[in-house]
């Protein structure tokens, strides 16, 4: 979502030398697919072959607007979100921005008495995507950043 793909294909096998033939890998990945739709990361899948599905992948934008289930709450949040401490400046001023943003699409009146609580909704949104690593602050400006060109087009 991040780099901008449109799509990505998802090879899983056809399963020819599983039980039954029918790929374990195949039937737990389409499983999966309602679950990344519903939390924003997919829009749709298809079958390409009997092996592989073409996922469109949606707008990062759509990880901040996914409904949040009482399930998905109950795992409790990431460690990492549970406070903006530790961000460089840089990333908190881009993350201001997208909450300040967020906010005004939805027409609150003053978005600042909302802002720090929006900020935090929304970087946890989009750091439970980033993948944990020394440039993990990065990839996390990369998708605010791709985040705002999609709410402002």
């Amino acid at each position: 979502q991040v780099s901008r793909a449109k799509k990505v294909l998802i090879i899983t096998g056809r399963g020819n030398n599983s039980p039954g033939q029918v790929s374990p890998v195949r039937e737990a990945i389409q499983a999966l697919f309602p679950l990344l739709r519903r939390r924003g990361v997919i829009a749709a899948w298809e079958e390409h072959t009997a092996g592989s599905f073409v996922v469109s992948l949606a707008p990062v934008s759509a990880l901040l607007y996914a409904p949040r289930r009482k399930r998905d709450r109950s795992r409790g949040a990431s460690p990492v979100a549970a406070s903006l401490e530790g961000l460089e400046p840089s990333t908190l001023d881009l993350l201001r921005r997208l909450a300040l943003r967020s906010l005004e699409l939805l027409g609150a009146r003053v978005p600042e008495k909302f802002l720090e609580a929006e900020m935090l909704s929304t970087f946890s949104s989009l750091a439970a995507g980033i993948p944990p690593g020394a440039d993990g602050e990065q990839h996390l400006r990369d998708a605010i950043i791709a985040a705002l060109d999609q709410l402002d087009t």
